[in-house]
């Protein structure tokens, strides 16, 4: 009996310690899918995008294998996008398409809006979601000139997620006013960067009062350049002046050692002269406790078609991350369910939860520890 118990025991330590290795580092990816459709009404407003190409960006996120996924214009090609992802992949709210019929179109041309924001959140179904919120800008600038930003509702969502491992995070997916090249180089610019400025400041006030105890991930096509958009000042100082909170950009912490560009240096409009790029994924660690570390940051520059040729407007962004701080974090509270196996720390087999530290077996063989109320 003694010996089977010192086999079972070594089997779950294994099986533990293999599954805490690979639970505590996952990977996030953002992606401007460029799915506005080809034309609206008569307008040719989209002649680049993928299209019903759009299936590739989905075969493309799939062979990456991204724990975390944000995409943003994902509009009407929606459904390409998910028929590749969803075998492996659960997926958060999407406010549809835009509706092309008559009507609508008509009612936009006089004053009202496409009612879809163009966001959505994948993530690998061994992690889970609780709750998300959808929330849309309060300025947006130019309706049928500067890149129609305000032809749809823009903004940003907000996930309350526990990974494999039950560390929990929050995650935000987000799709900030864009400026056209020309624009930018007359300087006919000031209306999109009031826009942004304006974004940021909104997110800001949003983020602030639901900080907690959980580490938080900022991804999206922000549009947003350090040199022009203020975003230290108008972001990422205010938060880390609370002393409880620090925020990180993964492409300044990886490429420029955490220093961030000054407002007005280099060319603030058109060149990435520093190695720049529209889209951005932040974090935000609680100081103390658990925090998220970042293991490596990725311009994807293999996103494109077999000729060479990039599938959309962007690259994409991945960073990884593993997860450090408090040696509870991998420890769960939670009621054990009926299909899993219970066992004390010495391995014996369990009828229930017991009260204090636990090792849950599930059903499909993962093993976490779990304390018992």
């Amino acid at each position: 009996m003694m010996k089977r118990t010192w086999i079972c025991l070594f089997v779950l330590s294994l099986c533990l310690s293999d599954a805490m290795a690979g639970d505590d580092v996952f990977t996030v990816a953002s992606l401007n899918v460029d799915g506005l459709p080809t034309y609206i009404g008569n307008i040719h407003i989209n002649p680049d995008g993928p299209g019903g190409e759009t299936v590739r960006v989905g075969q493309f996120l799939a062979r990456k294998g991204y724990d975390l996924i944000g995409v943003q214009e994902d509009f009407n090609y929606d459904e390409e996008l998910r028929s590749v992802l969803e075998p492996e992949y659960c997926s958060g709210q999407w406010q549809g398409g835009i509706d092309l019929s008559f009507l609508k179109i008509w009612k936009v041309l006089f004053g009202d809006r496409f009612d879809t924001d163009g966001l959505r959140v994948f993530w690998r179904s061994q992690h889970v979601v609780e709750q998300e919120e959808a929330v849309a800008w309060y300025d947006s600038y130019g309706k049928f000139d500067h890149c129609w930003d305000a032809i749809v509702r823009k903004g940003f969502h907000r996930c309350e997620m526990t990974l494999l491992g039950g560390q929990r995070i929050v995650v935000y997916n987000m799709h900030m006013d864009a400026s056209t090249d020309a624009d930018e180089a007359s300087g006919n610019d000031q209306g999109d960067i009031d826009a942004r400025r304006s974004q940021w400041r909104q997110l800001r006030d949003y983020v602030l009062p639901r900080l907690d105890e959980r580490p938080v991930i900022l991804m999206g096509d922000m549009n947003s350049l350090y040199p022009r958009d203020s975003i230290q000042a108008l972001f990422i100082d205010p938060i880390n002046a609370t002393g409880s909170h620090q925020v990180s950009d993964t492409w300044v912490e990886h490429e420029l050692n955490g220093q961030y560009p000054a407002v007005g240096t280099g060319d603030r409009h058109l060149a990435y002269d520093n190695g720049e790029v529209l889209d951005k994924i932040l974090y935000i660690n609680p100081v103390g406790g658990l925090r998220l570390k970042l293991e490596a940051y990725r311009l994807e520059t293999d996103y494109t078609y077999d000729d060479g040729t990039p599938m959309g407007d962007h690259f994409p962004v991945s960073a990884t991350f593993s997860i450090v701080g408090d040696s509870s974090s991998g420890i769960r509270s939670m009621e054990c369910d009926s299909a899993s196996e219970v066992f004390a720390l010495d391995g014996r087999c369990l009828p229930t939860l017991q009260k204090g530290m636990n090792i849950i077996r599930t059903k499909d063989g993962r093993v976490r520890k779990v304390v018992g109320k």
